[in-house]
């Protein structure tokens, strides 16, 4: 079993510009979830997703081809089969959003395709990382972050567009208890 210390872990980081990746995977995520796959994934949504999953793979494929001969051969190649796998699983729910898009939708949602692309990009940029036990450590942390951006969506604005319109004749008869009811709704 290799060991690796935090301080190799930390040195990697450093070294790697994996965050100019992961930092906007992660906000267009919680945007993408708040304010277009709130109620359900949409077939549209799906395919966007996919599409943001061949780019990811695309854009690892160009990291490890950047690296050349730096890592060994067997990692190197085991690197590029897995970006390859993730670009057909992209691939994958592109097709099933034009057939029946079933699998589109259940295996397309973005807060799924986010958490694995946040993660999978980290162990594809920083190459200690690449092992069995961080794929453990990702199925024990999903739920972890499941629960996270469930919480943190609760406490986004919400869009006006996703809001009820007042009937006009409320407005009509100003009635301040409507008004307070509004606002608590608004506020919450």
């Amino acid at each position: 079993m290799v060991k690796v210390s935090i301080f190799e872990i930390i040195d990697a980081v450093n070294a790697s510009n994996f965050l100019w990746i992961i930092i906007p995977i992660f906000f267009i995520g919680i945007i993408t979830d708040k304010y277009q796959e709130e109620f359900k994934t949409s077939v549209g949504n799906a395919i966007s997703n996919g599409a943001l999953i061949i780019f990811s793979g695309f854009s690892w494929l160009q990291l490890i081809f950047s690296r050349g001969n730096s890592l060994p051969i067997d990692f190197t190649i085991s690197q590029f089969i897995f970006s390859i796998i993730i670009i057909i699983y992209g691939f994958t729910i592109i097709a099933s959003g034009f057939r029946t898009g079933e699998f589109a939708r259940v295996y397309g949602r973005i807060r799924v395709i986010t958490f694995m692309l946040m993660f999978f990009t980290m162990i594809i940029y920083i190459p200690i990382l690449y092992n069995i036990i961080s794929l453990i450590i990702f199925v024990l942390l999903f739920p972890f972050y499941y629960a996270f951006i469930t919480e943190l969506i609760k406490v986004m604005p919400n869009a006006r567009s996703n809001q009820k319109p007042i009937p006009v004749e409320n407005i009509k008869k100003v009635n301040i208890k409507l008004l307070k009811n509004k606002m608590k709704e608004y506020l919450e």
